[in-house]
């Protein structure tokens, strides 16, 4: 579990954007399980990208479908069966508390249970890694840490969870790894760091 912390404008989404090859690094070269991203192919680039699910502060859920319409899609897109969409779906909407929410629409949810639809759209393919980008910068605290929460619960599962955050009191509460951004550059990188603490 990594959270990459900096001001606004330090680079943090631009990091995880590099992580999944949604930009080109210009210069050196990035490694993700392995693979140089600087080097694949783009026709390689659909494979390498199912072993990352992404959760957005904006949800970027698609308005027109429904809970389990919008966390389907990724099986759907790996061919899957109709059979197995409707079991794993069920599955992972009850491991992100969203039971019952199966039919409601995104007009028809909290801000929380839009996050909860964008963290099981993202682990639904079983990603090994899992990228948040501040995923609770518009909540309320309590349901922050509900969030906090199951993407702590994701990591405990064997997924790598890299969180960008500036939300001091959640890096300085979980005791994680910090990696600290200032225009650009790595300033700072600790096993078990905090929010503005060297």
């Amino acid at each position: 579990f990594v959270f990459i912390i900096g001001p606004s404008g330090a680079g943090k989404t631009t990091v995880l954007r590099l992580i999944t090859r949604d930009l080109v690094s210009t210069t050196g070269a990035i490694f993700v399980d392995g693979a140089n991203l600087t080097k694949i192919k783009d026709a390689k680039l659909p494979e390498f990208r199912r072993k990352i699910g992404t959760v957005f502060q904006d949800y970027r859920l698609l308005h027109d479908r429904t809970v389990f319409e919008n966390v389907a899609l990724a099986l759907e897109i790996l061919g899957k069966t109709e059979a197995e969409i409707t079991h794993e779906v069920a599955e992972v909407l009850k491991k992100v508390g969203l039971a019952g929410r199966e039919n409601y629409f995104p007009v028809q949810l909290s801000g929380g249970e839009l996050q909860r639809t964008s963290i099981a759209r993202a682990v639904i393919a079983q990603p090994l890694i899992v990228l948040a980008d501040e995923p609770t910068a518009d909540l309320d605290p309590a349901t922050e840490w509900e969030i906090i929460s199951l993407l702590d619960t994701i990591n405990k599962a064997g997924k790598t969870v890299i969180m960008a955050t500036h939300k001091a009191e959640v890096v300085n509460t979980m005791g994680k790894r910090v990696v600290q951004l200032e225009k650009g550059k790595i300033v700072r990188d600790l096993k078990k760091g905090k929010y503005g603490v060297s």
